[in-house]
């Protein structure tokens, strides 16, 4: 893909949201990358995660007719949509949320332009007077959190 390609990660929750409902901001956020107006980056520690959620009895409750056949069918489209770096530096130790971590790492290790999500400890490193929000937006100023309706006007923007 060329360069100036958007670079993005995508938490787990947005995963969810997309495979529940791809006409949703995150399902449209997807289809930015199965287009190519986005690079999507995803680690080993970020599909398994996925997959396991995914996985769950309460989500699938929410799509009653899901089948394993489709969530393995949506994990593929994933993959096959994605760069995979198999080894992700641990260049930011996040105490708020450790299990955020990984998907932070990620975006660091892929330098990404963007880390996509909802979840608020994530956006407030954006945002956040803590030290540790402070020192994530001095160390990283190329990556921004933000929310998926953000991440479409953003690539929609630039194309």
């Amino acid at each position: 893909m060329p360069d100036e390609t958007i670079r993005a990660v995508f938490d787990c929750s947005l995963f969810v949201q997309a495979f529940l409902n791809p006409t949703g901001a995150a399902g449209r956020c997807f289809e930015l990358v199965r287009s190519g107006r986005a690079q999507l980056f995803v680690s080993p520690p970020t599909l398994t995660e996925v997959k396991e959620v995914l996985s769950r009895p309460r989500i699938l409750n929410l799509l009653p007719h899901a089948t394993p056949e489709q969530t393995a069918t949506f994990l593929e489209d994933v993959v096959a949509n994605a760069t995979s770096l198999r080894v992700v530096p641990h260049k930011f130790r996040f105490e708020r949320d450790p299990k955020d971590a990984p998907y932070l790492n990620l975006a660091i290790a892929a330098r990404a332009d963007y880390l996509v999500t909802r979840d608020r400890d994530l956006l407030d490193l954006m945002t956040g007077h803590a030290a540790e929000c402070k020192e994530f937006r001095q160390r990283f100023r190329i990556l921004k959190i933000i929310e998926p309706v953000e991440f479409l006007r953003a690539v929609e923007g630039a194309t």
